[in-house]
């Protein structure tokens, strides 16, 4: 309960009427009006800091002080002498007053407003107009009519004002329903003389006049009325009013229960305490549903997202925080349209609402349109927050909608409702899963900092295996709640024990059940999406194209794409733009236990072998275009109804393996443990370039491991070999050169064996490359050079350029760099012939090294400028890196060591970008530059 001041308080302020300061019970006298507006303005935001800046305008107006800054903190200082108080502290850019509630009016008339909304969720009548009497006791007269501040009485007291008389409105609306009609017949005359231009007060004057049995009172009402507002706003009564005057003039009787005057609704459902992050969505809220009273216009919003996200929530945290700008009410309904029982049709939902507004059953229309009209009707003219949660259809919400400017409505859905948007001017916030912090917001909320911080990363590692779907935190949460002395470990170690399976997520309760809550949208779909829906749950990636989805499902593109519409408006899947498509990972475990339920083993295997193909044809034409010297491998023809993506150049190939990645990551786990042992090595094959260029080596091992164990056998000897050498290549880059050069050594030995001098050679060449590294240079050059004998110069031009460039590369290692030259320009003469752009970078490359060498120090930066740029075109990133710490050290001999430190930053920046193990070298050069 609040306290009230005592007359032995300290300090105690009054804003709601003259300024007023009283010191254990005795008035302040304030003679300065600059010390009246600042102190006011501080009180007016009690509690929260005031930028220095808008004190000097609450005081001075536009005419201000030489130095605000000072201005204002010489009134804070003589304030605080004066008063002998404390309670003014300084704050970085501002000052602020820490007043208990209870020793300011304006803090007083807010709690008796708390305590009657509360009281009205309890539908305890008597108690809330009670508590809004105590709060319009605290009212003194006009607000800060002793203060000479142009800002405040602009900006501040208008809404005072306002506030005041809705409450005052609010009481008496409460009075007339609990019967005190003759009571209030003296005060509802005082106040229409007051505010004659206010009809509320006029209809609650009627029909006090009507009720207490004096007709001609009430007629004479209306009339006085209708001249003040003519007089007044040039228009004519309300609705309201008319129909009111109507009843009054028929003489029908007007029943306490509220017939003439309309109830006020508060039906906003209890809030949970732990709501969490949404700051962006709110902010559009907030913008868009309280823009409409400024366009004189009903505002529309749809929140929609996929289930478990957190419409209701949020519309219902949004709500509550904004009771006070719908002074009229506030109607709430659940239309059931995602649910486990049977949807509200619009004639449910409208009797509903109609007898929420006080229209008696012997009153309400027999069909849906004379409901709706009557509805709108009713709501004109009103300031009422309309939420209709769990729509499941446009055409379930339109006859729901109210008429007329001052009303605002929240549509929550799973469905984008695009037609109501499109027909009726509602506005689409779509509500995606929490981001991380968000996640852990809502933890820390609901099971305290402390624990959360104990452990960041189980906490981290809870909110991704809920896969930020708020449903699942708050099951995950509940859970942990239950156990206060349990780490949050054990709870993020069941969840990932548990990744296959939604049984971490499973409730008596269907409304927090995860199965429960996604087989609502599931239920609404048409038999073909339902099960594309199913099939979506083998795929590996985090997203999907039309293309990969029409090859699980063996239908053509241009028919999987109104499937996948229907998937993304019922929120089972997220349109991601740009053809892609994705599943969270809930969901995900959601398909696929349907897919096992619901399909057989040999039309998942079948899916299985689509998606397969379609990722291994897609991929095989990708590489080929980012390096079109590589030698394609022969593919089996795909299976029947698999979709190739289409890529036009490197570009699309490039980005299309980016945004795949993952997902072909996964594909190659999932064809070894199905047993297809030629999509495994395939796929690997597909990845080499990309994996190389972005320095995934550890990714290329595995993969390499992969297709090793997948040609374990005797006819696929020189896939085998493959295989081991580019483990070879691999390991060198991990640092493992024992067991790379055991591979590489395998791998010759297997070409040998098939009399495979193409072979042969490439092994050669991963041996010079990894004797090279460890400096046994002329180790290197004999096996470069062995290479180069097993090409011969008039076949295979472009391994034969590669090869003269990689013994060029050796020559300078050895430090011959007039024979290095030589080879090196040999090689880029042969591979710009054949078109290798990537042996073009390189040598340019090598070029670069070989000139810095020899002093030519200019022509070795437009060496390395020229590989630079080839590399970029190519994204070939781990080469650009490369030849930027080599460009480096030409600036920093030229004695530009500011060029020097950027350039390698760059290729540092590039290697920890990629997590490359071997950064060292590149930070040992910074720091030298230091």
């Amino acid at each position: 309960m609040l306290a009230v001041p005592s007359e032995h308080s300290d300090l105690a302020y009054g804003v709601l009427g003259p300024l007023e300061v009283r010191l254990r019970g005795r008035l302040v006298p304030l003679v300065s009006p600059k010390h009246r507006a600042l102190l006011a303005t501080l009180l007016l935001q009690a509690g929260n800091p005031v930028p220095t800046q808008e004190l000097a305008v609450a005081v001075w107006g536009s005419h201000q002080p030489e130095v605000p800054r000072r201005a204002v903190q010489l009134i804070v200082t003589r304030l605080r002498a004066m008063l002998g108080a404390t309670e003014i502290v300084t704050r970085p850019g501002g000052y602020l007053i820490d007043v208990p509630a209870e020793r300011l009016d304006l803090g007083r008339f807010r709690y008796w407003l708390e305590q009657a909304d509360r009281a009205a969720e309890r539908e305890d009548a008597g108690m809330e107009a009670a508590a809004l009497g105590e709060a319009l006791a605290q009212w003194r007269g006009e607000p800060l009519a002793d203060v000479p501040s142009d800002l405040l009485h602009r900006q501040t007291v208008p809404r005072l004002l306002e506030k005041r008389l809705q409450v005052w409105e609010r009481r008496i609306g409460l009075e007339l329903r609990l019967g005190r009609h003759a009571e209030l017949v003296d005060e509802l005359v005082d106040a229409t003389s007051q505010h004659p231009s206010r009809e509320r007060f006029w209809v609650q004057l009627m029909t006090a006049l009507h009720r207490s049995g004096r007709r001609a009172d009430a007629l004479a009402a209306y009339q006085a009325a209708r001249r003040h507002i003519a007089d007044a706003l040039g228009i004519d009564p309300g609705d309201e009013m008319r129909q009111l005057y109507a009843t009054v003039l028929g003489g029908t009787s007007v029943s306490s229960a509220g017939a003439g005057v309309l109830p006020v609704p508060r039906q906003l459902p209890p809030e949970a305490s732990a709501f969490a992050g949404r700051a962006r969505e709110i902010a559009a809220l907030d913008e868009l549903l309280l823009s409409g009273r400024e366009r004189d216009l009903a505002s529309i919003v749809v929140v929609s997202g996929t289930a478990g996200v957190g419409k209701t929530a949020l519309a219902l945290h949004w709500s509550r925080r904004m009771v006070e700008l719908f002074p009229d009410g506030q109607l709430w309904i659940n239309l059931r349209g995602y649910d486990n029982r049977p949807p509200v049709t619009p004639e449910q939902a409208l009797t509903y609402l109609l007898r929420a507004l006080g229209v008696p059953a012997i009153a309400m229309p027999s069909d849906v349109d004379s409901q709706s009209a009557l509805y709108r009707s009713l709501m004109d003219g009103r300031q009422t927050l309309v939420v209709i949660d769990n729509a499941g259809a446009a055409e379930h919400v339109r006859p729901l909608l109210p008429g007329g400017p001052g009303n605002a409505v929240m549509v929550t859905s799973r469905n984008q409702l695009t037609g109501l948007c499109a027909a009726d001017g509602a506005t689409l916030v779509v509500l995606d899963l929490f981001t991380a912090e968000e996640g852990r917001e809502m933890l820390a909320r609901r099971l305290g900092a402390d624990r959360v911080d104990a452990d960041p990363q189980a906490t981290a590692q809870i909110v991704e295996r809920c896969a930020r779907l708020p449903l699942a935190l708050a099951v995950a949460a509940a859970r942990a709640a239950q156990r206060p002395a349990q780490p949050l470990r054990d709870f993020a170690d069941q969840l990932q024990a548990a990744r296959e399976r939604l049984d971490e997520f499973a409730s008596p309760d269907t409304a927090t059940d995860a199965r429960a809550v996604f087989s609502w949208s599931y239920r609404t779909l048409s038999e073909p999406a339902a099960r594309l829906f199913r099939l979506l749950g083998a795929h590996p990636g985090r997203s999907i194209t039309a293309f990969a989805t029409a090859s699980l499902a063996a239908i053509p593109p241009a028919q999987v794409r109104p499937l996948l519409t229907e998937l993304a408006d019922a929120q089972l899947v997220t349109d991601r733009g740009g053809g892609r498509y994705a599943l969270h990972d809930l969901m995900r475990v959601y398909a696929t236990e349907l897919l096992h339920t619901h399909d057989a083993q040999p039309q998942r295997h079948a899916a299985l072998r689509r998606m397969l193909d379609h990722y291994l044809h897609t991929a095989h034409t990708a590489a080929t275009l980012i390096d079109s010297s590589r030698t394609p491998i022969p593919l089996a023809p795909p299976d029947a109804g698999v979709s190739p993506l289409p890529l036009a150049d490197r570009e699309q190939a490039l980005a299309w393996l980016g945004a795949e990645y993952t997902g072909l990551l996964t594909a190659i786990e999932r064809a070894q443990a199905n047993g297809l042992h030629t999509h495994t090595w395939q796929l690997v094959w597909t990845l080499a370039d990309f994996q190389q260029w972005r320095g995934l080596w550890r990714d290329r091992a595995a993969g390499l491991r992969a297709a090793l164990e997948a040609t374990q056998r005797p006819d696929n000897r020189a896939e085998q070999a493959r295989a081991h050498r580019g483990l070879g290549y691999a390991y060198n880059r991990l640092g493992r050169d024992d067991d790379a050069q055991a591979h590489l050594q395998h791998a010759l030995d297997l070409y040998t064996a098939l009399d495979e001098p193409t072979g042969q050679a490439r092994a050669h060449h991963g041996l010079s490359y990894i004797l090279e590294r460890q400096g046994n240079h002329h180790a290197a050059l004999w096996h470069a050079q062995r290479a180069l004998g097993l090409y011969p110069a008039d076949s295979h031009q472009a391994h034969h350029a590669r090869a003269v460039g990689i013994v060029g590369w050796c020559h300078a290692q050895l430090g011959d760099h007039h024979k290095a030259l030589a080879h090196c320009q040999d090689a880029l003469t042969l591979v710009q012939q054949t078109g290798d752009r990537v042996a073009e970078a390189a040598n340019w490359d090598s070029l670069g090294y070989i000139h810095h060498h020899l002093r030519n120090h200019h022509h070795a930066i437009t060496c390395y400028q020229t590989a630079l740029r080839i590399r970029r075109e190519l994204g070939h990133r781990y080469g650009e890196a490369n030849t930027l710490s080599h460009l480096g050290d030409t600036h920093h001999l030229l004695g530009d060591h500011d060029a020097a430190r950027r350039t390698w930053h760059n290729a540092l920046t590039i290697l920890e970008q990629l997590g490359q193990p071997d950064t060292d070298h590149v930070r040992i050069k910074l720091k030298n530059a230091e």
